[in-house]
């Protein structure tokens, strides 16, 4: 059994699925929104902690830490269920 393959499926299939739609658009509209980009350059510029919980407190911010969160568990989901079946595989 190629897992590699079926790996890769899977990841397509979530680059390909609802999360990842609401990702892109989180993103979007974070992109869109000119004042917090402002607030992120800003705080590049000069690591403020106060900007920094500015933008962490952001509506649209957090959205998107939410979703990136979940991507990061599902791929960690299957990370594990990978694994599982490799070494199952090796004591047969």
């Amino acid at each position: 059994m190629d897992y590699n393959l079926i790996y890769q499926e899977l990841l397509l299939d979530i680059k390909n699925s609802n999360l990842a739609f609401n990702i892109r658009k989180s993103l979007n509209d974070i992109y869109n929104d000119k004042d917090l980009i402002s607030l992120i350059n800003k705080y590049r510029e000069t690591e403020d902690e106060t900007i920094k919980k500015e933008i962490y407190n952001n509506e649209k911010f957090m959205r998107y830490k939410r979703l990136e969160n979940e991507t990061n568990l599902l791929i960690m989901k299957l990370n594990k269920i990978f694994k599982e079946i490799g070494e199952r595989d090796e004591n047969n």
